[in-house]
């Protein structure tokens, strides 16, 4: 017989007996999985499981569990204020998740508050303790995959008097709490405040810590002493346009008080400038003014029931309280856009039982300088700390972090 028939025959035959054999462990293994079988539903996979006697089984697919490394969260403190009992820390992480983080704080090793960042890594901790120097630990965790950051120590020392950076509350003699050069050259709506063209000037308002009678609001009771050793008597003196009945106590000066990098020296109370009680404000007078290049900050902060006169209706549903804040000058989001959700998260209000709190809103109906803060808590506010870069004056400039005492109505 011819070889290449001989080795033809050997490979058919070998050939059916693996088929033989394939068929035969298909029938006697019944844990073997045909191919079809092992499809998952939409959105599982299939995974092994040598618990189970198939040795696989479907699961859900989460695709953040398919593994992967972040950098550790980094943890920056921005603002901490201290009113002797209660401590506020304002901060961000900044991590791809945010919204997976746990911020932690120490105190000593019986006290450990923790918070969870909003989805933008900004968070905010409150702490209270009476004792008079103490260390404050805080750490950004990532626990599903055990990384910290870098821990922050801030030191709590309360035995030595010091002026800070925080903003004064309402003082029980008449002051100037602020003086703002907050614009080189009005914009011709300025002149509806005026009654007369003053499109041009610089704008100045200056903010007393009292109310003001109206008709004693005059330029003459003001002088600007200028960078160059000029006084000038301003061109225009106006409560407008903060002229509420809780406001009244923002005057407007406009006039030519200097440019970048003059700033005035001194802003002066020289006529019958009167309060809502009849009391004379003359000789009153600031060397504090905030630069054209400054962002504003909040000078006063005044609580009040949401009922008071001036307030009726403005704040929505809820609101337990009001605040009232009274900003260097008026302010608006970026590029004079509508406050919104970025200030009012960015708006922390520290309260009587030790809660830090957003408001439930933040209603700004008019372009002056002052801010309703609703709450819908029942526990008074005591402080409140505005995160930088959030709230933009007439010229864009965007407001530093300021924190500031609430004052009791």
């Amino acid at each position: 017989m011819n070889r290449d028939i001989v080795w033809l025959i050997i490979v058919i035959i070998l050939g059916g007996n693996n088929l033989v054999m394939l068929n035969s462990e298909n029938a006697t293994d019944p844990n073997l999985i045909h191919i079809e079988e092992l499809t998952c539903s939409l959105g599982e996979i299939l995974v092994s499981n040598v618990s189970l006697g198939e040795g696989y089984e479907c699961t859900e697919f989460d695709p953040h569990s398919i593994t992967h490394a972040h950098p550790a969260p980094v943890l920056s403190v921005s603002e901490m204020v201290d009113d002797g009992s209660t401590i506020a820390i304002l901060g961000d992480v900044d991590h791809l998740h945010p919204d997976e983080i746990t911020v932690s704080l120490s105190l000593d090793e019986n006290v450990t508050i923790s918070t969870l960042p909003n989805i933008d890594g900004a968070w905010s901790l409150t702490v209270q303790s009476s004792s008079e120097q103490f260390y404050l630990n805080i750490t950004a965790n990532h626990d599903i995959e055990e990384t910290t950051s870098d821990p922050i120590f801030i030191e709590i020392n309360r035995t030595t008097t010091e002026i800070g950076d925080s903003d004064t509350g309402q003082l029980q003699n008449p002051s100037i709490l602020s003086a703002y050069h907050g614009l080189d050259q009005l914009p011709f709506p300025a002149n509806l405040l005026c009654g007369f063209n003053v499109a041009g000037d610089d704008g100045m308002p200056v903010v007393f810590s009292t109310q003001l009678q109206v008709d004693s609001v005059v330029p003459e009771s003001f002088r600007v002493i200028r960078s160059d050793g000029e006084s000038v008597v301003p061109n225009c003196a106006t409560l407008h346009p903060a002229d509420e009945p809780l406001e009244l106590r923002t005057v407007l000066l406009t006039g030519d008080f200097g440019t970048f990098g003059e700033t005035p020296l001194r802003v002066e109370v020289t006529g019958p400038l009167l309060t809502v009680d009849g009391e004379s404000l003359l000789g009153l007078s600031t060397e504090d003014i905030t630069p054209l290049e400054d962002g504003p900050r909040v000078v006063l902060a005044e609580r009040f029931a949401p009922d008071t006169n001036g307030l009726a209706g403005e704040c929505p549903n809820g609101t337990a309280q009001v605040v009232q804040l009274t900003w260097e000058g008026g302010v608006t989001g970026p590029d004079n856009a509508a406050l919104g959700e970025d200030q009012r998260l960015g708006t922390f209000v520290v309260l009587e039982n030790g809660y830090t709190v957003n408001p439930i809103a933040l209603v700004d109906d008019d372009p002056d300088n002052h801010v309703l803060a609703c709450l819908a808590e029942d526990s008074p506010a005591q402080l409140v700390a505005v995160l930088a870069g959030l709230f933009h004056d007439p010229g864009d400039i965007a407001n530093p972090a300021t924190d500031i005492e609430v004052t009791e109505t």
